[in-house]
């Protein structure tokens, strides 16, 4: 085991007092690290800080996303190879979409079709005019009638009085059939995106950025909606998972700045983190705690699974 504690350390201009043990083969590479940290030379020296190792750390993933069909048929195409790198959004397969196609153009059409009929208001307008020419006509029989007494009969008053009714009323038919085109035409535009959506999901695409692992289906296989098609590692950010003493993980240790340096080949690759996670559990056996480090890996030079030195400085109040 690579030994626990570095204790308090006290900096100043130049001097640096540190205590704690350092045992085990990576010792020299540790304390190299924690050097490198904190050298004058390097420009600023950094605040007081307490020093705590990190034991057994490895680079791991953080996401692993495995993306599934969304439609049943056939796959037409599979657009990319184990060891492809995709950006969020980039099709990774397509489905057979012909007759999806035509339902997508037939709700187009229909939609369409009814945004035309609910901009043509010539009924509405037709009911308006016949309406207001029957009020004008009951209006000139019953003025006549005031002036010579049964120059239109009652009857006669009364059929202008039904006709004018009716106009009214058909006023009231051509507004109701407005609101039902208005209903109509949020009917077919729904139709349109349902068929728009499940056009779209015809082609399977990146839901995150990162590299193809593993290909589960080749072009010509049927697929259903939750089948397997392709699983990808997000490999821009990192993650080291390690331990830490029980007596280090304190509630301070959560965001706290780590320094790492990664064993890349016959490299040593230097790398500057941060503590996003301390488990509360502590293991009974040899008392350490899980904390893990996210890393930015923008090139995708650092492969999971190399293993890692670590210091994290929490600062000291």
């Amino acid at each position: 085991m690579l030994g626990a504690r570095l204790g308090r350390q006290l900096i100043g201009n130049d001097v640096w007092w540190m205590h704690g043990l350092l045992i085990g083969r990576n010792a020299w590479r540790v304390a190299g690290l924690i050097l490198l940290m904190v050298s004058p030379s390097l420009g600023e020296p950094p605040l007081q800080s307490r020093l705590v190792i990190v034991e057994n750390a490895i680079l791991k993933t953080i996401e692993t996303t495995t993306v599934p069909a969304e439609a049943t048929g056939v796959l037409v195409s599979v657009a990319v190879a184990e060891g492809s790198v995709v950006q969020q959004g980039a099709e990774l397969a397509k489905i057979r979409d012909d007759i999806v196609r035509l339902q997508v153009d037939r709700a187009r059409l229909q939609r369409e079709s009814a945004l035309r009929k609910q901009k043509n208001d010539i009924n509405l307008q037709l009911a308006l005019k016949s309406a207001a020419v029957s009020e004008n006509e009951l209006k000139r029989a019953e003025n006549a009638n005031r002036v010579v007494s049964n120059t239109y009969p009652q009857n006669e008053i009364d059929r202008l009085r039904l006709v004018l009714d009716r106009a009214r009323l058909e006023i009231e038919r051509a507004k109701h059939e407005r609101e039902l085109q208005d209903i109509e035409v949020e009917v077919v535009e729904n139709e349109h995106r349902q068929a728009q959506d499940l056009l779209a999901r015809h082609r399977i695409v990146a839901p995150n950025s990162g590299m193809i692992v593993q290909l589960e289906k080749k072009a010509g296989e049927w697929v259903e909606p939750g089948t397997k098609i392709v699983q990808i590692v997000r490999i821009d950010r990192l993650r080291i998972e390690g331990f830490v003493g029980a007596a280090d993980a304190t509630d301070d240790l959560a965001g706290a700045t780590a320094k790492a340096e990664i064993a890349a080949g016959t490299k040593n690759v230097p790398s500057t983190g941060k503590v996003v996670f301390v488990s509360p559990d502590s293991n009974p056996v040899n008392g350490l705690v899980r904390v893990f480090i996210e890393i930015e890996n923008p090139q995708g030079k650092l492969r999971p699974g190399l293993k890692v030195n670590a210091v994290i400085m929490v600062p000291i109040e």
